[in-house]
């Protein structure tokens, strides 16, 4: 019986620290994808002001 309690307890602070790890994981990939975002959007400007200046 205490066993199975051991056994359930020590599962149960595995499966925390995967949650933490990922919750971490996911805050990273999200940064990063808010960084290409900016990326993207910056140079889509870069082009499109070069583009107006090569049409003038």
């Amino acid at each position: 019986m205490y066993l199975g309690v051991f056994d359930m307890n020590q599962r149960l602070e595995q499966t925390r620290k995967v949650l933490r790890e990922k919750q971490h994981l996911k805050k990273l990939i999200e940064e990063d994808i808010l960084e290409l975002e900016r990326d993207v959007r910056d140079l889509e400007k870069m082009l499109d002001t070069r583009t107006d200046k090569v049409i003038s």
